[in-house]
């Protein structure tokens, strides 16, 4: 599943050096920074990918598929905001830190240099998502188990945990 759901716009360049947009962008809307945080996490968690591979097409992030994250703001302990909040820049900084700029050639759009994101290796941060939704959500260890291991060989590599090869 090629989703991802950043406070960025990852990096294209083409031959010549200029910047150009992702084919593929859109733009959610929050009233305030800490909201956005909130569900900047929500939609790295590994919840919404398990909601995701069960709802959707695996390939389209559509509004009903963002409609899914059901997170009542007003209900939520401050603690819960504050911990997603931190965790979601916490993320999107390793996910940065973790990116590369990736050599492609296309035939119609010849060589680009596009930044690449490896979720992968900001699993133990969208881990700790997880856990701060299963507090929020009052998850048995058990759930959060599943939630956090969900489809773990596949998203992670042959071997989860060991950084495995890049996708």
């Amino acid at each position: 599943m090629f989703v991802q759901v950043l406070d960025f716009i990852p990096a294209i360049y083409d031959a010549t050096g200029t910047l150009r947009e992702p084919s593929e962008l859109k733009e959610i809307k929050f009233s305030n920074a800490v909201i956005r945080d909130v569900f900047l996490a929500i939609l790295n968690s590994n919840l919404f990918y398990w909601m995701l591979t069960l709802y959707s097409d695996c390939r389209n992030l559509n509004k009903r598929e963002i409609y899914m994250a059901r997170f009542d703001v007003e209900k939520a302990q401050q603690s819960v905001l504050n911990a997603l909040s931190r965790l979601a820049r916490q993320l999107m900084k390793d996910v940065q830190a973790n990116s590369r700029l990736v050599d492609m050639n296309y035939k119609t759009m010849g060589k680009l240099s596009i930044q690449c994101i490896y979720p992968k290796f900001s699993k133990p941060i969208i881990d700790d998502i997880d856990r701060t939704l299963a507090t929020h959500y009052g998850f048995t260890d058990e759930e959060l188990d599943f939630i956090i291991n969900y489809d773990i060989k596949y998203r992670m590599g042959r071997d989860a945990g060991d950084g495995g090869d890049e996708e």
